[in-house]
This record gives C-alpha cells, sequence and structure tokens, in this order.
C-alpha cells in the first residue's frame, strides 16, 4: 500500500470541541424544520393515541441507538464515527455503503431545510409562500454557498456559532411548549383518542386502524432524528472523548422530550382535523391561534434560525463525512485533503454542487418538503442500522462490559430501524441506490488509489450488483410512474 502524502495529513485541531458544543450538534442538527411541523405532519398520520404509541416505540429506539452509540465511542475510541463502525464491523465495501448513505443522508437534509426555509420566509414576504419557486431555489443557491464557504473558514469555529444558534432556536419552542400546556384541555385530547370516530366517518382524513396509523408515524419521527450521531461523527475533534457518549445521550434525551411535547400538546388545544387544516409548519399558525398575530411571526423568526443552525450543522458533517472516508480508504485521497483552516475544501465544494442540483430538482416535485426529508431519513437508517449492528457483534461476542444489556440495547435499535424503514418507505430504499451508483466509481477509484489488490470480495461483489439491479428497477418504476416524486 502506498504511504499517505503529507499533504493529507491531519493537522492538530486547534482546541477541540467540547461537550456543550457537542450537546449543540446533537440538537441544533436534529432541531432543524421537523419540530415546526411535527403538529401537522403527526395528525395527518395518526390520531393521539396512535400518535403516543408510535413515539414510545420510536423513543425507545432511538434511545437505544443513543447508548450504543455512546457505549461504542467509549469502547472503541481509535475509530471516529457510525461509518467506521460499519467498515470495522462487517468490511471495507459496507464501510462505503454506510458512508455514502450517511453523506447522502445529509445534504439530501439540507434540501428539505432550504425548502422549509423558503415556506418560513414566505410567512414576512408573499412571493415565497406559494411553495417552491426560481425565486426560493435562487434564494437556497445563495445561502448554501454562503454556509459553505462559512464552515471552509473552520469546523472548530462554525461549530461555535452552531451553539449560539441552538441557544436563540430553543427560546420559540420552549415558549410554544409552556403556552400548549396553559390551554391544553383534556376533553379535546381524549374526543378522539384512537381515531375511531374519523374512521367510521371515512374520507380522505380517515387514518385507518391504529396499527397503520403507528406505521404512519415512523418516517415523520426518523427525519427529525436525523443529526443525533453528529457527536460521534466529530469525535475526533472533541477534546475529550467521553463527552462523545455523553453528548449523544443527553442530546437524544432532550430531543424526545421536545419533540413528544411539541407533537402530542397540540392535540389538546385543536382537534385532528383542525391540526391538518393550520397549514405547513404547523407551529407558527397554531399559535398565532393563541395569541394572536404577532405569535405566528415570533416562531416563524425561531424557525428562519432553527434551520440556519441545522443547516450549519449538517455542512459540517456532510463534509466530515466525506473526509474521514477519503482517511479510511473509502474515497479517493483527493477528498482527505484539509486547508489551512483544517477544513475539507473539496468535500465542501462537491457537498454544496450536490445541493444546488436537487435543489433544482424539487422544482418539479409536487411535495418537495415531505419528498427531501423521507429520502434523506430513507439514506442515513442505513448508516444507524450498520452501526448499531457492530454493537450487536461486539456485544455477541462478550467484548463489552455488562453484554447482556448492551445486546439487548443494540439488537433492538437495530430491529427498530429495519422494520420501521420497509414498513415506511421500501420505495426510498430504492431511490437510493440510484444514488449509491456513481458512488461505487469512486470508490473503486479510492482502492486503486490506495494499492488494494482486491477492489471487492465476492460478496462485497453481490452487494455492489445487488445496489445496481435495485437502482435499475427503481429507474424503471420512476420512468413508468410505479414511483413519483
Amino acid at each position: 500500500m502506498d504511504p499517505e502524502p503529507a499533504s493529507t495529513e491531519e493537522p492538530p485541531a486547534k482546541r477541540g470541541i467540547g461537550l456543550f458544543g457537542l450537546i449543540a450538534l446533537v440538537v441544533s442538527a436534529s432541531i432543524g424544520s421537523g419540530v415546526f411541523a411535527l403538529s401537522t405532519d403527526i395528525s395527518a398520520a395518526a390520531a393521539p393515541g396512535p400518535a403516543l404509541i408510535a413515539w414510545a416505540i420510536s423513543g425507545i429506539g432511538f434511545m437505544a441507538l443513543a447508548t450504543s452509540f455512546g457505549k461504542l465511542s467509549i469502547l472503541r475510541p481509535d475509530l471516529n464515527g457510525i461509518v467506521a463502525y460499519a467498515k470495522e464491523g462487517f468490511g471495507p465495501f459496507t464501510g462505503f455503503v454506510s458512508g455514502w448513505g450517511y453523506w447522502l443522508s445529509i445534504w439530501i437534509g439540507n434540501v428539505a431545510f432550504g425548502v422549509m426555509l423558503a415556506t418560513a420566509i414566505g410567512y414576512f414576504f408573499p412571493p415565497f409562500a406559494d411553495g417552491l419557486t426560481v425565486g426560493a431555489v435562487a434564494f437556497i443557491s445563495l445561502l448554501n454557498w454562503i454556509i459553505v464557504a462559512v464552515v471552509n473558514r473552520g469546523v472548530e469555529e462554525a461549530s461555535v456559532l452552531n451553539a449560539i444558534v441552538m441557544t436563540c432556536k430553543l427560546v420559540p419552542i420552549f415558549v410554544f411548549i409552556a403556552t400548549m400546556l396553559l390551554v391544553f384541555d383534556f376533553g379535546v385530547f381524549t374526543a378522539d383518542f384512537w381515531g375511531t370516530v374519523a374512521d367510521n366517518l371515512g374520507g380522505e382524513g380517515a387514518p385507518g386502524s391504529a396499527g397503520t396509523q403507528i406505521v404512519n408515524c415512523y418516517m415523520v419521527m426518523m427525519w427529525v432524528f436525523v443529526g443525533m450521531e453528529g457527536a460521534s461523527v466529530l469525535g475526533h475533534r472533541a477534546r475529550d472523548k467521553r463527552d462523545v457518549s455523553r453528548a449523544t445521550i443527553l442530546g437524544c434525551t432532550a430531543l424526545l422530550v421536545i419533540y413528544v411535547a411539541a407533537s402530542v400538546l397540540p392535540y389538546g388545544y385543536l382537534t385532528r382535523e383542525e391540526l391538518m387544516a393550520v397549514g405547513t409548519p404547523s407551529m407558527p399558525y397554531i399559535f398565532q391561534r393563541v395569541v394572536g398575530p404577532w405569535g405566528g411571526a415570533f416562531i416563524s423568526g425561531g424557525l428562519v434560525i432553527s434551520i440556519f443552525g441545522a443547516w450549519l450543522s449538517y455542512t459540517i458533517l456532510a463534509s466530515e463525512a466525506m473526509n474521514r472516508m477519503a482517511r479510511m480508504e473509502l474515497l479517493p485521497r483527493s477528498f482527505g485533503k484539509l486547508n489551512v483552516h483544517n477544513a475539507p475544501t473539496i468535500c465542501l465544494i462537491v457537498t454544496g454542487c450536490m445541493i444546488q442540483l436537487l435543489s433544482i430538482v424539487m422544482l418539479f416535485s409536487e411535495a418537495a418538503y415531505q419528498f427531501a426529508y423521507s429520502l434523506c431519513t430513507a439514506s442515513i437508517v442505513i448508516s444507524w442500522a450498520l452501526a448499531s449492528a457492530y454493537m450487536v457483534k461486539l456485544a455477541k461476542h462478550r467484548d463489552v462490559e455488562h453484554a447482556g444489556p448492551a445486546l439487548a440495547l443494540s439488537a433492538f435499535a437495530t430491529a427498530f430501524l429495519v422494520v420501521a424503514i420497509l414498513l415506511a418507505g421500501v420505495d426510498l430504499l430504492m431511490l437510493c441506490c440510484i444514488a449509491y451508483v456513481p458512488g461505487l466509481a469512486f470508490y473503486v477509484k479510492a482502492r486503486r488509489d490506495y494499492g488494494h489488490a482486491t477492489i471487492m470480495a465476492g460478496r462485497e461483489k453481490l452487494l455492489a450488483a445487488f445496489i445496481v439491479v435495485v437502482a435499475v428497477i427503481a429507474v424503471a418504476l420512476l420512468a413508468t410512474g410505479y414511483i413519483t416524486i
């Protein structure tokens, strides 16, 4: 194998990211636009009872996943992030599958943020209120490259800005939750607790059986947790590696409390049918109904700040993911280079270009925001599941203290992710395979760049062939209209 050239060696970190900065990354990366639209998205999927059950299952699943990430960061401090876990546990090509899926999910998520940001600005600027327009795409494009430039000045500096943004954007969310507690009416909340009344009436708003309602919640609930792995991805930049575990578990706990409160409490103020009709994002319109016109502006302003913070976090995570993949010899050498500010310029430019391209494509989508966040979620579930499966492998071989509980938690997290995505988004997984095809060429080049005699082993060739076949099928289904965007 060729020695790593000096130009790609990682310079020593200037200061490193502390515990609060890592928690801010977890919370800010996850709390983007999703929490502001949760009331509408969840009410469209389920009545209060099934929604609470779905949150209970999802909460246990994501706390199990966060605990697994935390344990992995302590057990294997030499490994940085969920991609490294997949590579160590299942080989280089599986590591590539995890890393490419993670990178896809992050920049696709940024496109979802851009669409929602344009919608939020539409509250103040009417030309943006009519969905994704050419003007809105131009605005998204400008902001995309500004954020790329900010991160290119240094990841540690950007994380400090991110911590400030997190503090600012949590204020309107907490004010909303406190207000919902004050106006909560238990009678309204329990009026159609299981959705049976609406279901008996039939029509477009009928939620279906309790099981169907629970399944319908999963994609939305998984979307709002995208980013919870942020501390793990940036673990190599932490001042103290132990902070990675603390930040992941504390951040995920805070997220779960916020999400349940923000999505369930409005059921005690408006009926499910009224929540479905308030508009998207729902939080500004609900708050406006409670306190008056200033409330909508207050929450919309918080949404704008929130999306900026999440977009900043996602840009950091996407560029770091590509850079670490190159250092793990899963992408060509050029992606492993850092500039004088310790930032991966080439990775940032490529990520910015992909955001730009998909933003333009979204002009032709009937439900741009929902499609973007669903595709983002489907991509990242692959990476989450492979990381938790590595924890299963370690616990199964008794390489972990308290192996029994660790095995149970990681096994539940893996099963939850696999079952949830199969129930909620098989077509989206197929679309992800299309985006994997060009990545295969990068992987092959990386293996040659680093002098590996074997490009892919036998099982890896079968997995690559499966991805290509599914991608071809997905293209055919898109062409015939069986899958739509």
